[in-house]
C-alpha cells in the first residue's frame, strides 16, 4: 500500500508449493508497483490461524525481510482480516475456518459506526466445537453474519441451530485477501509502531495433527 491506495495485490487459491512461489511474487508485486524492497516501511503478515504449512512459512518469510531492512511488522489475524470484508455498522459479523475433527477456528466482531468504522472483537480467535459456538451466539439474541472457508462445511447446521439470525450471505468472501492483512497490519502499527520481528509468532490455536497424535499415543495406557 502506498498510503491510503493500494498499488497491487496478488491472490492465488492453492495449497502447495507455499515456499517456491511466496518470494518470487513479493519480488514481482514490487516490480509491478515500482517499488524497491529498500522503500518499504513495513510489513503486514497473515500469523494464523489457517494451514499449518502456509502460516510458519508466511510468518518466517515476513520476519526474515523485516529484520533484514529493519522495518517493523506487524502479525494480523486471518479472522480479523477477513472481517474486514463485512462493512455493516454495528453488524455482529463471525468468521469461520473449518479446523475439521468437528472444530472451526472462529472470533466474533462487531463493526463500529463512523467515524471510527473499525471493529470491536467480542471473543478472540480460539479453535471451538461447531456446537459450542452455535450456543455461544445464540446468547446474544442478535443477527449474525457469517463468512469464511468454514461456511460449505458448517453454514447450514449453524442456520438450524440459529434460524432467521443467521445471515449466509449468498456469495460469501471466503479468501483472506491481502489488502485487508495490509489495512490491519497498518491500523496495528499506528498504535504500536515499534512492533519488531521478534513479536511476530505463528497463531496456531491448537497443536498440528502429528503433534496431537503423538501425545495421544504417549498417554495411552501400554497395551497388556
Amino acid at each position: 500500500m502506498g498510503g491510503d491506495t493500494l498499488l497491487a495485490e496478488y491472490t492465488l487459491n492453492i495449497r502447495k508449493t507455499h515456499s517456491e512461489r511466496l518470494m518470487p511474487l513479493v519480488d514481482a508485486l514490487l516490480q509491478e508497483s515500482a517499488v524497491e524492497r529498500e522503500q518499504l516501511e513495513a510489513i503486514a503478515v497473515a500469523a494464523g490461524p489457517g494451514s499449518f504449512t502456509g502460516i510458519r512459512i508466511g510468518v518466517s518469510t515476513a520476519r526474515a525481510l523485516a529484520q533484514g531492512l529493519d522495518i517493523p511488522v506487524a502479525g494480523v489475524s486471518t479472522l480479523l482480516a477477513l472481517a474486514e470484508a463485512v462493512p455493516s455498522p454495528g453488524a455482529l459479523i463471525c468468521r469461520l475456518l473449518d479446523a475439521r475433527r468437528g472444530e472451526v477456528y472462529s472470533a466474533l466482531y462487531r463493526r463500529e459506526p463512523a467515524p471510527s468504522s473499525g471493529l470491536e472483537m467480542l471473543f478472540p480467535p480460539a479453535a471451538v466445537e461447531i456446537d459450542a459456538l452455535a450456543g455461544r451466539l445464540k446468547r446474544y439474541g442478535e443477527p449474525v453474519i457469517f463468512t469464511g472457508e468454514g461456511l460449505p462445511a458448517y453454514g447450514s447446521y449453524l442456520a438450524s441451530k440459529l434460524g432467521s439470525a443467521a445471515i449466509l450471505p449468498q456469495a460469501p468472501q471466503r479468501l483472506c485477501r491481502a489488502a485487508w492483512v495490509a489495512l490491519c497490519g497498518r491500523r496495528f502499527l499506528e498504535k504500536n509502531p515499534g512492533s519488531s520481528f521478534h513479536e511476530v509468532l505463528p497463531q496456531y490455536l491448537r497443536r498440528p495433527e502429528a503433534e496431537r497424535r503423538l501425545a495421544e499415543q504417549k498417554e495411552a495406557p501400554p497395551c497388556p
